[in-house]
């Protein structure tokens, strides 16, 4: 998907480099946070049902969060 010429050029490449990810790119790197809540909530939902169905509970999830807005950072 190109980025809007308009946008500044570093911008745009940031973009373009996130909406190429896959969804597997997305989960996995979700995934690999230090910290285990998500990895354990995708594994116990996984188990209950199908590990694609996991997957789509992961990516409906944090749309939900993109689309809430800003949060304040954890850190």
């Amino acid at each position: 998907m190109p980025a809007n010429p308009q946008t500044n050029p570093t911008r745009a490449a940031l973009e373009t480099a996130v909406l190429d990810l896959t969804d597997d790119e997305i989960v996995e790197a979700l995934l690999r946070r230090p910290r285990n809540d998500i990895k354990d909530a995708f594994e116990a939902r996984g188990a209950y049902a199908w590990p694609g169905e996991a997957k789509r509970n992961v990516l409906a999830a944090l749309a939900r969060r993109l689309s809430s807005g800003r949060a304040p950072s954890s850190r």
